[in-house]
C-alpha cells in the first residue's frame, strides 16, 4: 500500500483579492468584465478541480467585498463592530450603520439571507447582468438616503446593515466569514478537509446564530445607538425574515418593540399564519405587515389577502409580487424601492393600516377563494377572526379604486385590482 508524503500533496492555490490581477474590471455600466474579453462576465469553471475554481471565487468576491464596503462607507455608513463591548483580542461581527443614527427619528433595518456576505444581495447580478451597486446595498442604500423621515421630517431616515452570514469567526485570519468562505480558507494543501468548526471558539458572543444576532440588533445596537424616540421600518428576507418573525412572536419581545416598529417588510419568509402564536402580533400584520413572496406577476402586485387563497399559504397579512419569479436572493434587489416606497406611505401617515385589498383573476381557470389559516387549514393557531371583513378597522366607505394590470399568463385580459381605501 502506497500514500503521498504531505510534501508530496499539491498545494492549495492562492488567488489575489484584486479584481485587475484576477482579469477583470469594472465597466462604465458597473458590471464586472473580462480585460481579455470584455463582452464575457466572471467565469467560475477555470479548471476541473473544484478547489481552484472555489478560491478563485473567493478571491473574487474578497474584491467585491471591498469594493462595496467602500461604497458604502462614502455614503456615510459607518461599520462598527458586535459585541459592542468587545475586548481587542475578542472575536467581532462587522455590520453597517449611518454615522449620524443616534440623530435620525425613522430607521430602516434590513436582516438578509444567511448565505450572503455583509452589504452583498446578490452574486448573480453583482458578476452578471446589472452590476455591483444594483446587486448589492448601494442602490438599496442611495434610495434611502432620498427619502424623508415623514410628511413633516425632511431628513432622510438612517439605515442598520445587520449582518446574517457572517457568523463564524476564522480565528488565524482574525475576522468574520460566512459558511462559503469557511470552507475556501487557506490549506496545507488543495486535498485537505475543511476546518473543524467548534461552537465556542469560532463564534462570536452574543451573536452564534442568526437567532442571537436579531435579538442584539434590537436589544444593544437599537437600545443604545438609537433615539429612543425613532421609528423601525423592519425588512427580513429569507432567514431574517423567519427569524425576525420568530422574535417578534415573543410576547416579551413584541411587548417591548411592538410599539416602535413602524411596518414589517418579510421576504421569501416561509413564517406562515399558523405559526403565529402571539395573538397581538397576528392583529399587528394584518395592519402593519406585507410578505412578499417569488412570483412571474408585475412588481407590487397583490397575490393574497392575510387568509391566502388558492396556491398561496396564509401569511396573516397582505401578499405581495416583486417581479421575481425564480431566485430568492434577487427579489430584494429588483424590488426594494417597492418595499421602501411602501415604507414611506406608512412614514407619512402616523394613522397608517393596511387597506382592504380584493383580486379578481379574470379569464383564468384559478379559483380566488381564500383558504383557512394555514395549507389546507390545518394547524388554525390564530382565530379567522381576525382577518374577517366585519374586524374593526375593515368596514367598507371609503373610495374603491380599480387598477388593470398585465397578465401574461392569463387566458383573457389580465388581472383587474380592487383597492378599497378605507382606512
Amino acid at each position: 500500500m502506497f500514500r503521498r508524503l504531505p510534501v508530496g500533496l499539491p498545494k492549495d492555490p492562492v488567488f489575489p483579492a484584486d479584481l485587475k490581477e484576477l482579469g477583470y474590471f469594472v465597466k462604465d455600466n458597473d458590471e464586472i468584465r473580462n480585460i481579455e474579453n470584455p463582452r464575457a462576465y466572471f467565469k467560475f469553471f477555470l479548471t476541473k478541480n473544484d478547489r481552484y475554481n472555489c478560491l478563485q471565487r473567493e478571491a473574487m468576491n474578497e474584491a467585491i467585498r471591498n469594493i462595496v464596503s467602500e461604497r458604502l462607507q462614502k455614503l456615510g455608513l459607518e461599520k462598527i463592530r458586535l459585541p459592542l463591548d468587545a475586548k481587542a483580542n475578542e472575536p467581532t461581527l462587522p455590520i453597517f450603520i449611518s454615522s449620524d443614527i443616534k440623530t435620525k427619528k425613522r430607521v430602516v433595518i434590513l436582516f438578509y439571507e444567511h448565505t450572503q456576505d455583509l452589504g452583498l444581495f446578490a452574486h448573480r447580478i453583482i458578476g452578471g447582468k446589472g452590476g455591483i451597486d444594483e446587486g448589492s446595498a448601494v442602490n438599496f442604500a442611495k434610495y434611502i438616503q432620498t427619502q424623508k423621515t415623514s410628511g413633516d421630517n425632511d431628513d432622510s431616515p438612517g439605515i442598520i446593515l445587520a449582518n446574517m452570514g457572517q457568523l463564524r469567526w476564522w480565528r488565524r485570519g482574525k475576522k468574520a466569514v460566512t459558511q462559503n468562505t469557511w470552507f475556501a480558507l487557506p490549506q496545507k494543501s488543495a486535498v485537505e478537509r475543511p476546518y473543524q468548526f467548534d461552537l465556542e471558539k469560532n463564534t462570536i458572543r452574543g451573536n452564534r446564530t442568526t437567532e442571537e444576532h436579531v435579538d442584539y440588533i434590537f436589544s444593544a445596537v437599537v437600545e443604545q445607538l438609537v433615539d429612543p424616540e425613532a421609528f423601525l421600518d423592519v425588512i427580513g428576507v429569507s432567514a431574517g425574515a423567519m427569524q425576525v418573525s420568530r422574535f417578534l412572536d415573543n410576547h416579551g419581545n413584541f411587548k417591548r418593540w411592538g410599539g416602535r416598529i413602524a411596518a414589517f417588510a418579510a421576504v421569501a419568509t416561509w413564517f406562515h399564519a399558523h405559526d403565529i402564536k402571539n395573538v397581538a402580533l397576528a392583529e399587528w400584520l394584518a395592519d402593519r405587515g406585507r410578505v412578499y413572496i417569488i412570483s412571474d406577476e408585475p412588481d407590487d402586485t397583490f397575490l393574497a389577502g392575510p387568509k391566502g387563497r388558492k396556491r398561496i399559504p396564509a401569511y396573516g397579512c397582505p401578499v405581495f409580487s416583486l417581479g421575481e419569479p425564480y431566485y430568492s436572493e434577487t427579489m430584494l434587489p429588483k424590488g426594494y424601492k417597492t418595499v421602501l416606497n411602501w415604507f414611506q406611505e406608512v412614514a407619512d401617515d402616523l394613522e397608517y393600516l393596511n387597506p382592504s385589498f380584493e383580486r379578481i383573476d379574470i379569464g383564468g381557470e384559478e379559483s380566488d377563494e381564500e383558504v383557512p389559516m394555514g395549507w389546507g387549514g390545518e394547524n388554525q393557531d390564530v382565530s379567522d377572526e381576525l382577518h374577517d371583513n366585519d374586524s374593526p378597522g375593515l368596514e367598507g366607505g371609503g373610495v374603491k379604486l380599480e387598477e388593470l394590470v398585465d397578465n401574461p399568463g392569463g387566458n383573457d385580459g389580465g388581472v383587474k385590482l380592487e383597492v378599497d381605501e378605507t382606512k
